[in-house]
């Protein structure tokens, strides 16, 4: 019958030894973890773990199926062959161990033999070739055309070069076994690479020779294991529960300070290392430095300081500290830090999903907490304490933009079951007054009962979240959710995703529960149900950008698409990138009301590849994107700039009110 024989011509005296070398393999690596671990309880413990379904299902996601990895085709495809021939080849060695163990108790092959060994005896050759392929990618990569984002040290050649001389050895090794042994000679089919390797060794092998490269391999397998967590490698143990164990909260949704906390530690934010969690601490080394993130990073695209990489990198080497130095976070620059537009991009691409925004944003509310924050960004916290809006307008012109549109202000018993939640852009920005106006015409003319919550709306406090003052959000946030309690407002369409994502993923955390709908995502359904319909079309032209907050956060790209759709006489032209991997406009994290160096706009950038679709028309699904990208746009077209319009406008030229309405009631 099929089987194998262990240890192969390996002497008593050579299998103590083997034990001990592997014991003492296996302790290095083991310390190497455990040195990790013991920086990562530095940090305070994260939120309860729950719903651990959803969480093997994502793990499996994106461990094995590589969902972010597969992103980009070369270096997805040579990092899913290392893995897979890893992986199997340690299944393999397993099944080895418990045959060889196991044999204590059920006697000699009671596992490893038959049909049985033999498939595994196949796939363990075809999975080592993978990982052989997949190294010798990964060497030329790294060598050859190396990316300049991609981390690199001699480590890291020094790792590759042991993992491919231990795959080679290998297939040396079976060879070999093939070779000097009758019996798996007989079935050398099923291990075809390795019997390629047996052809030149069947008249030059003898027993020394067998036994010094099984040593040569064994050495080489074991000094493997024991370097994997002193380099990046380390990651293969923290990315699986760095994903598994990631907070529960929405993409950009930030962590709320309780105010309980502050008490304990005199401090708001991310000052020192004790002020991050567990989780974030150990996501600091799952970091693979592939540098994905900074190359979707829009700030580092225009030259900005920011490098999301380098963010994690510097961070990382304040584990390193002992825990009684409580090391700061001041490695990273006021400049790097205010640079971030917290658009996600750099969140979006990173395959151990590390939440560099949220890193990020805490050491903001360290620095505003310290007062270390100036210019223009200081003024707007300011206007909003003072007439809560970043405007700094009186609340009394909140209406001003809805003369003559015969707009209702809600009451709490006016039985109006849609709230539309103006927003301080819609209120107070002239182009988001346009938006919006066309907004309300929609629908007025799909019968929709709504209503606007007047002078007694305020911001929804994003940007002072954002920029870093918590506890003015939540002072803003706490206000707007007993205005809309009082209002008994259960479903709220809103023209800005800031404010939808605001009111739908971060009011929950303080009781605020709400079905929020973006315009878009409501006039779609508005179409579907066939209250508005299309009466003409748009002649123009017209690209599409997608907003960060919508698209990559929120993850809505088909709704604006629908209605333009429909809208248009011509297809859609769409910009590159696009979608969830959309460009940001620069506006995010509060930059809408920052300084910035006209060179360095990633506005500018993005308004060159709306340029280049060659449409007439450039469709905004936000009310600071219409005015980052109209900026932008004329900058680099000037006179011959096409108009930048909200998608709501673009509809309202082709629809008009399906029957009347009193055939459909309340939205």
């Amino acid at each position: 019958m099929p089987s194998r024989t262990l240890f192969l011509h390996i002497t008593p005296a050579g299998k103590t030894v083997f034990y001990l070398l592997a014991t003492l393999s296996a302790l290095l690596c083991l310390y190497g973890i455990y040195r990790r671990w013991k920086t990562w309880q530095q940090g305070r413990p994260g939120s309860p773990i729950a719903d651990w379904s959803r969480r093997l299902r994502t793990a499996m996601e994106h461990i094995l199926a590589h969902r972010r990895v597969r992103r980009r085709r070369f270096a997805g495809t040579l990092h899913a062959l290392i893995f897979a021939g890893i992986l199997v080849l340690f299944i393999g060695t397993c099944i080895v161990a418990i045959e060889h163990y196991g044999a204590w108790v059920f006697g000699e092959k009671w596992l490893y033999k038959g049909t049985f060994y033999l498939t595994v005896k196949l796939a363990l050759d075809l999975f080592g070739t993978a990982l052989l392929v997949g190294t010798v990618l990964a060497l030329a990569r790294r060598f050859l055309r190396r990316p300049d984002s991609l981390g690199h040290t001699w480590k890291d050649g020094a790792f590759l070069t042991l993992l491919l001389t231990a795959t080679l050895t290998g297939f040396l090794l079976e060879g070999a076994g093939i070779a000097i042994d009758p019996q798996r000679r007989s079935y050398a089919p099923f291990s075809p690479v390795g019997s390629l390797f047996a052809l030149p060794l069947y008249n030059a092998l003898s027993v020394e020779r067998y036994v010094f490269l099984w040593w040569l391999h064994a050495v080489l397998v074991l000094a493997l294991i024991a370097a994997v967590p002193y380099g990046r490698w380390l990651h293969l143990f923290t990315i699986p529960p760095t994903i598994a164990l990631q907070p529960a909260r929405p993409m950009g949704a930030l962590e709320p300070v309780p105010v309980e906390q502050v008490e304990q530690t005199g401090r708001i934010g991310l000052a020192t290392l004790a002020d991050f969690t567990r989780w974030e601490l150990m996501s600091l080394d799952a970091c693979m430095e592939c540098g994905r993130c900074t190359e979707a990073c829009p700030a580092h695209q225009v030259g900005k300081p920011l490098d999301p990489k380098q963010v994690v990198l510097d961070l990382r080497q304040l584990l390193d500290a002992a825990p009684q130095s409580a090391p700061g976070t001041d490695v990273i620059s006021d400049d790097a830090l205010w640079a971030c537009t917290n658009c996600h991009a750099c969140v979006r691409e990173c395959p151990a999903l590390i939440r560099h925004v949220d890193i990020i944003d805490g050491i903001r509310r360290y620095r505003v907490a310290e007062g270390r924050l100036t210019g223009t960004a200081a003024t707007v916290l300011r206007q909003l304490g003072s007439r809560e809006n970043p405007w700094g307008l009186p609340a009394a012109q909140r209406m001003e933009w809805a003369r003559g549109l015969e707009v209702p202000i809600a009451t709490p018993d006016d039985g109006r079951e849609v709230l539309l939640w103006v927003g301080c852009a819609g209120a107070f920005e002239p182009r988001a007054q346009q938006s919006l106006r066309a907004l309300v015409q929609l629908l007025q003319r799909a019968g929709v009962h709504f209503r606007v919550a007047g002078p007694a709306e305020r911001c929804t406090g994003d940007p002072a979240r954002r920029i870093g003052d918590e506890f003015l959000f939540q002072q803003l946030a706490q206000a707007n959710i007993d205005l809309l309690h009082r209002l008994n407002a259960q479903n709220i369409i809103t023209q800005c995703p800031h404010c939808f994502h605001t009111l739908k993923n971060e009011y929950p955390q303080f009781g605020g529960h709400y079905h929020v709908l973006h315009h878009t995502q409501y006039l779609r359904q508005l179409l579907q149900q066939g209250r508005l319909t299309r009466t003409g079309t748009t002649p123009e032209s017209v690209t599409y950008h997608d907003p960060c907050f919508l698209a990559r956060v929120n993850r809505e790209v088909d709704a604006p698409r629908t209605l333009l759709y429909t809208a248009l006489e011509e297809p859609l032209r769409e910009v590159q990138p696009h979608g969830s991997r959309t460009l940001c406009c620069g506006a995010g994290g509060g930059r809408m009301w920052m300084e910035e160096d006209r060179s360095q706009r990633p506005g500018v950038h993005r308004a060159t590849g709306l340029l280049a679709t060659g449409a007439r028309t450039i469709a905004v699904g936000c009310p600071f994107c219409k005015v980052m990208i109209g900026d932008s746009v004329a900058q680099v077209a000037g006179e011959n700039a096409p108009t930048v319009q909200d998608v709501a406008e673009i509809l309202l030229a082709a629809c008009t009110s399906a029957t009347p309405l009193s055939e459909h009631g309340t939205a």
